[in-house]
């Protein structure tokens, strides 16, 4: 399923019964892991909060995005579990939420050519498990 090569990076959010919304992301390069965030969506974004997992989500690849343009790689392929991701990006879903606009509105403007993959969640793919772990702050 993973091609391993060139900038991969899977991602995932997380809704904690806490009423905490988590993201996580694991970047990889040539299929070694180069980099990983996960914590929670800023607490003051009541649209990512909203959300839930969604929000989650969102905040994953747009984190994951700026770290791409930050380093200057112009393209990626993100993994993801959730297809909405993919589907407000190609246009296929209508972005009606003030949320799914922002996030069409950067995904537009970001300096950063993705393909994006849909996997299974929660079927023992490494990378996509270690997202979702740290998406819901496990020590992964």
């Amino acid at each position: 399923m993973y091609a391993n090569q060139g900038i991969e990076i899977d991602v995932d959010g997380a809704w904690r019964p806490d009423g905490r919304v988590g993201y996580g992301f694991v970047i990889r390069k040539d299929g070694q892991e180069v980099y990983r965030e996960g914590g929670y969506v800023p607490e003051n974004d009541p649209d990512l909060l909203a959300h839930r997992q969604i929000g989650g989500e969102i905040y994953a690849v747009v984190q994951a995005l700026r770290w791409c343009a930050r380093q200057g790689i112009p393209a990626c392929t993100i993994y993801h579990d959730y297809e909405g991701l993919a589907r407000w990006a190609s246009g296929e879903w209508k972005a009606r939420t003030p949320l799914t606009q922002r996030y069409v509105a950067f995904l537009q403007k970001v300096p950063v050519r993705i393909t994006w993959v849909k996997v299974p969640a929660h079927k023992g793919l490494h990378w996509n498990e270690l997202a979702d772990k740290l998406a819901r702050n496990e020590t992964a």
